[in-house]
């Protein structure tokens, strides 16, 4: 189906390359057409059946052209180099799964598993000599009002 069009699309851009060359000029073009009254296409039916039939090529060059375009990208990888790169460099057990990096019950590293917290009080282990963590309980945060602005105003 491809070459079909493919085909299809060439003979367009060939007959449309001819009868741009054939028409009349109206200026500083090639002129090949133009000529005068010997000319072999002389006449104003003439050049505006050329006229027409540069419009109806130019449609089927423009429709061959975009029925190309999407059978190509019908069958390609839409991937970038890098994204490429970077699935052949990622570890065979990494999921894919975007992280949620706000989340503190997640852990960011994959090796470490995730921390499993069962009070709202905040922790803090301390390594000792002998590499074990102890856990020490930080002191609760007092909660404060919010403060208020100033009533006095700026007199300037």
């Amino acid at each position: 189906m491809q070459n079909v069009i493919l085909v299809i699309h060439i003979l367009a851009c060939l007959a449309m390359i001819g009868l741009v060359l054939v028409q009349k000029s109206e200026g500083g073009g090639l002129g090949i057409g133009g000529g005068g009254a010997n000319s072999l296409m002389s006449g104003r039916g003439a050049a505006g059946a050329i006229v027409r039939t540069t419009i109806i090529i130019g449609g089927i060059f423009f429709a061959t052209s975009l029925a190309l375009t999407s059978i190509a990208n019908r069958n390609s990888d839409n991937r970038s180099g890098i994204e490429k790169a970077l699935e052949e460099t990622a570890p065979a057990g990494a999921s894919g799964d975007p992280v949620d990096l706000f989340d503190p019950s997640v852990s960011l590293v994959e090796s470490d598993p995730a921390p499993a917290s069962t009070s709202d009080t905040p922790v803090v282990t301390a390594p000792q000599a002998d590499a074990t963590a102890v856990e020490v309980p930080l002191p609760p945060t007092p909660e404060t009002a919010p403060e208020t602005a100033p009533t006095e105003t700026n007199p300037q």
